[in-house]
């Protein structure tokens, strides 16, 4: 059977931001993410994040790139 957009909508996802790749590892071990049944969604990278309310845009984080992890538990 295949995904429906509203099976993947009740899946919990988390997402942390960090401003270095060291500390992604620190907090998943920290907030025990793999004790608590999530696995991570796919790789770490960096990205640089924006905010947009329809109208406007503005970066997050004083436009710095920061490293973000997503995981999700069924």
């Amino acid at each position: 059977m295949s995904e429906t957009h509203d099976q993947k909508s009740q899946e919990d996802r988390v997402t942390i931001i960090v401003p270095t790749f060291c500390k992604i590892a620190m907090e998943i071990h920290r907030q025990n993410m793999w004790e608590k049944g999530y696995r991570l969604e796919s790789n770490v990278k960096q990205h640089t994040f924006w905010e947009g309310d329809g109208k406007e845009t503005k970066t997050l984080f004083s436009g710095e790139q920061m490293y973000a992890a997503t995981f999700v538990k069924n």
